[in-house]
């Protein structure tokens, strides 16, 4: 009688590769052929950039220092900053030549009916929403940024997502309007990935601790979307960093999002001052410079699209 471990091992190995899916991390791995519009490999992303103070003091350090970076993200919910302050983020973004993408709002962590959010059970849950009162408010809320000029959104719940998507398709929303799927979402595998690509998702921000082997599954299972990996992690959230894999990350990955800077904290909430920022942005340097030695060798390393998320006119 056969082991009927290994006769079950080799079942789902035959149906899981008949139907694409990956069934091992021990694979080779082999570089991926998509490239963003511009047919670049990658961007570079910056996260918690929360208000028009830290994003001045941003571009300033980064332009004292020659260095590029593609887009920014405000993480803390674009729903407590006020119109004009928005407007005010958009229009410093567009003259400098920069993408922006704002987080929807209210997240559990903000609506009084989500206290389970609050327990050690609830907190694995992420910040997916439970009434349709916070729906309503994030659907509202997206259709303001909309209406400021904003055309990047992260997106922390899959069916937001699931109706913004509705909305873009009739035409609600504007039809360039990008979803990016916060990390919050958990999009640890390649079957996560397929779902929230097939509900609207044009990024998905991964889990931060990701291999190869993993990501590479997911390239291939999330078709033009781009894959947003953490490179550097807050202290909070493991603490690592992986500018040695930076190289390999591109090219299985691409288009990628490299999002740096997450290592100059130890928490997204804490205070950012300017001794902060320039450590982000000594971050992005550095790891810039461990893709410029690649390219040496790879001339398939090529800067991803600038345009990606400007703000509308």
């Amino acid at each position: 009688m056969p082991n009927p471990l290994e006769l079950s091992g080799q079942r789902a190995i035959e149906w899981l590769s008949a139907h694409g899916y990956g069934f091992s991390d021990d694979v080779q791995a082999s570089p991926s052929l998509q490239r963003f519009q511009s047919t670049g490999a990658y961007g570079i992303e910056m996260p918690v950039v929360n208000d028009l103070a830290s994003l001045e003091k941003t571009i300033r350090i980064l332009q004292r220092e020659d260095v590029y970076v593609t887009r920014f993200n405000e993480t803390h919910g674009a729903f407590l900053l006020c119109d004009s302050e928005i407007r005010d983020m958009l229009q410093l973004c567009s003259e400098e030549r920069y993408g922006i993408l704002f987080g929807l709002g209210p997240r559990p962590e903000y609506d009084r009916r989500a206290s389970f959010y609050r327990s050690s059970f609830g907190l694995e849950l992420g910040r997916q929403i439970n009434n349709n009162d916070a729906l309503r408010a994030s659907v509202s809320d997206a259709l303001r940024l909309a209406s400021l000029g904003c055309t990047g959104l992260i997106v922390y719940d899959l069916g937001v997502l699931r109706v913004l998507n509705a909305m873009r398709v009739d035409g609600t929303l504007p039809k360039d309007t990008v979803f990016k799927v916060s990390s919050h979402c958990m999009v640890s595998n390649s079957m996560i990935a397929e779902i929230f690509v097939e509900n609207g998702a044009d990024g998905l921000t991964v889990t931060h601790d990701l291999g190869l082997p993993m990501l590479q599954s997911m390239r291939a299972a999330s078709g033009i979307a781009s894959l947003d990996v953490p490179i550097d992690v807050y202290k909070d959230k493991g603490g690592f960093i992986r500018f040695h894999e930076i190289s390999e990350i591109v090219q299985v990955a691409s288009p990628v999002f490299l999002k740096i800077g997450s290592s100059a904290q130890s928490n997204p909430y804490d205070t950012t001052d300017e001794r902060t920022i320039a450590k982000r942005v000594s971050r992005v340097k550095r790891a810039l410079e461990m893709l410029s030695v690649s390219n040496q060798y790879m001339d398939r390393i090529t800067y991803g699209d600038p345009l990606v998320c400007m703000p509308r006119a």
